[in-house]
């Protein structure tokens, strides 16, 4: 069994924090176990519980445990990594995954649209009007993300009347309105979830989270979609592969 030591320069708490991270690397502590109690370590390693404390807290920050109130800290599950040089759907992409996507929509409604999204969306005189959604993506019924979307109601009239907790937004736009999504730009911020958001992310407020926004066009340069999204830090991470003169987006997501 590894053993901590004082005179090792290493603070106690990082050495705690290394054994239980390499048993869950290696398999040993398995996504969904629960570790064992604050007491059981503190005398298996010979640590205050102080320093239990420190080690678990650090590991839940990076995003290796969970904690579930009146239960005790659990492994989370590992990440799956996506590749994402396409235009991708979250629905499709989840599916690819081996997950299963679904939403709730909390809001679904046909707004006049202000300054600033109606520009993005280079909307017609007169056609001010958008389809206006709200929904929370989940994967395995882990929620992963807030989208906000939206949609010229010129382009999609009566896409609210549309059941978009069971399927694809993409789909709909494809096969009900003859929509087909050429290219789109994504721009990415570092925030973090509001109280308001926390609920219905099921996190606390405050923790670290993936500013997201989408302008989605035709291949004439049509706005099609205008989506901002608030993605947990904990569960969704995007990297960067650079190979000579192209790169390739990945996507990993964590449930």
């Amino acid at each position: 069994m590894p053993e901590i030591l004082e005179e090792s320069g290493v603070p106690l708490y990082q050495q705690l924090k290394n054994i239980l991270k390499g048993q869950i690397l290696s398999g040993v502590l398995k996504p969904g176990d629960k570790i064992p109690p604050e007491t059981d370590l503190c005398t298996r390693y010979g640590v205050s519980r102080i320093t239990v404390r420190q080690a678990i807290h650090s590991l839940v920050e990076e995003g290796f445990l969970y904690r579930k109130q009146g239960k005790g800290t659990f492994v989370t599950s590992p990440k799956l990594r996506r590749r994402l040089p396409k235009l991708y759907s979250f629905t499709e992409d989840m599916l690819e995954l081996g997950l299963r996507p679904s939403s709730k929509v909390l809001a679904c409604e046909v707004i006049v649209a202000d300054r600033k999204t109606e520009e993005i969306l280079k909307l017609p005189p007169g056609e001010e009007r958008v389809n206006r959604i709200v929904r929370v993506r989940c994967a395995n019924d882990e929620p992963i993300l807030i989208e906000t979307t939206f949609i010229p109601l010129y382009l999609c009239p009566g896409l609210i009347e549309e059941d978009l907790e069971k399927g694809s937004l993409y789909a709909v736009l494809r096969d009900k309105y003859g929509l087909l999504l050429d290219h789109a730009y994504e721009t990415y911020e570092v925030g973090k979830v509001r109280k308001e958001e926390a609920q219905h992310l099921k996190c606390r407020a405050g923790l670290p989270a993936f500013v997201i926004e989408r302008v989605t066009y035709l291949r004439n340069e049509i706005p099609v979609e205008l989506t901002k999204s608030v993605a947990r830090g904990d569960r969704l991470r995007f990297t960067v592969l650079l190979v000579a003169d192209q790169a390739q987006i990945r996507r990993e997501v964590e449930v």
